[in-house]
């Protein structure tokens, strides 16, 4: 079984509904604290609450500045304009700490010589610096500058920091095996922002879900409902945007959004473990190579599956040109797409790969303990693995690596051990007829 954080962002995501859902959703808010407290910037506090969303009750995390330091996020009018009325017209504080005065402009490496001097474990400085790094890569392509020298405007702002921090915190301590994201929503229409008014979604969004593979749905919903902040901590945590399959939900979070909407302005934050029978998506990663030997080919097989590979074979085949070729097939969960495309473009010379997610049906199973009755009459225990059929019919095999060490210890033919053990699985249905 794997740690899933599940992620519902139907009403969008930016920095302070995240943090708010990971607290409700069990985050440590003393090591939230003392991290925030480390930062050497202590013109803010932070205020939790709770409220009400479309009668749901949500936490709300909220970073108080000082008088003159506010952000005019707090207002929809400003946002919006001749629009606010369409999103919902009220003057709350914003969605995410972000359109702020321009005394708070920052580089790259001045935000990272903040979050250098923070008292932060290395998880949790390292997915700040790589949230951050990807808003400097989206607004210098955006902006044309470099990931160096590009101003960081609205994300620049200490209220900004701190949700990035406090956010990285959480989910450095929630530590889930897997992070899946589905019904990302963003809106349409125009915002105000510290570069005049922009269409939506803001040029920085729209280069974050490019260049990370962001799955955004469009939507009809007046307003920006996604903030390069929160776009940049999804990007940051290379999600699956799927349903998680099989999962079994210990807690949920919901994150309140502060600006005003006429739909549940949340994101809702789901904590739960995936059980691995109920693995009902994989991957397949398949690519042509031509110009392999065998032993490369072998080495590459056994670095996929030490990398995570449920499955890595390759099968040869004739290409173009009349050439002799290896195929490489390797068989993953969603989430390690990527590690192991490192792999391959690592260990092979491919310069492509093909990618298909696929459906599959997979039996729960167990594992068990069996008794062999050896033929020189004593007896030994092995693994064994029990599957469960829909009609709840059972089926028990051995391990065959178990088997092979058996019949090394014991110096006996791997034939007489392998019969002995099925046997044993036969004497064991006997048992448990099911």
């Amino acid at each position: 079984m794997e740690n899933v954080l599940w992620l519902d962002c139907s009403a969008g995501i930016a920095g302070d509904m995240l943090v708010a859902a990971l607290l409700d959703a069990g985050g440590d808010r003393m090591a939230m604290e003392r991290a925030l407290a480390s930062l050497p910037e202590k013109d803010f506090s932070i205020c939790v609450s709770h409220v009400e969303v479309s009668g749901v009750r949500c936490v709300d995390f909220d970073v108080v500045l000082p008088a003159g330091l506010e952000t005019h996020d707090h207002d929809m009018a400003y946002l919006y304009g001749e629009d606010a009325d369409a999103t919902g017209g009220e003057h709350e504080h914003g969605h995410e700490h972000g359109h702020d005065h321009a005394h708070h402009h920052r580089t790259l490496p001045e935000v990272l010589e903040i979050l250098s001097a923070a008292e932060l474990s290395a998880g949790a400085r390292s997915l700040a610096e790589r949230a951050f790094t990807i808003l400097a890569d989206a607004e210098a392509a955006a902006h044309g500058k470099t990931r160096e020298t590009v101003l960081f405007h609205e994300v620049g702002a200490i209220d900004s920091i701190v949700d990035v921090v406090a956010a990285s915190v959480l989910l450095d301590g929630l530590a889930p095996d897997a992070v899946y994201v589905t019904n990302l929503t963003e809106g349409c229409g125009s915002v105000r922002t510290a570069h005049g008014v922009l269409p939506v979604p803001v040029p920085a969004v729209a280069e974050i879900c490019r260049a990370h593979g962001l799955a955004v749905r469009i939507s009809e919903r007046p307003g920006e409902l996604i903030t390069p902040t929160g776009a940049a901590l999804l990007a940051a945590l290379s999600p699956t945007f799927a349903s998680p399959g099989g999962l079994v939900i210990s807690k949920t979070g919901y994150g309140a959004g502060k600006r005003s909407y006429p739909w549940a302005n949340f994101v809702r934050a789901s904590i739960g473990r995936a059980e691995a029978a109920s693995e009902g998506k994989i991957c397949k990663l398949e690519c042509d190579i031509d110009d392999a030997t065998g032993e490369a080919m072998g080495e590459t097989i056994e670095r996929l599956l030490a990398a995570g590979a449920r499955e890595a074979h390759w099968i040869a085949l004739g290409t173009k040109k009349g050439r002799p070729a290896w195929q490489l097939q390797v068989i993953c969960l969603p989430a390690d797409v990527e590690a192991l495309e490192l792999e391959i473009f690592r260990c092979t010379t491919t310069i492509g790969i093909r990618r298909q997610l696929m459906e599959r049906t997979v039996l729960p199973r167990e594992a068990v303990r069996l008794t062999l009755a050896l033929p020189d009459g004593s007896t030994a225990e092995i693994e064994g693995k029990r599957v469960t059929l829909p009609d709840g019919t059972q089926r028990t095999m051995p391990e065959a690596d178990a088997v092979a060490a058996l019949s090394k210890k014991r110096d006996l033919s791997y034939q007489l051990v392998w019969q002995a053990a099925l046997a044993a699985c036969a004497a064991q249905a006997s048992v448990n007829p099911n």
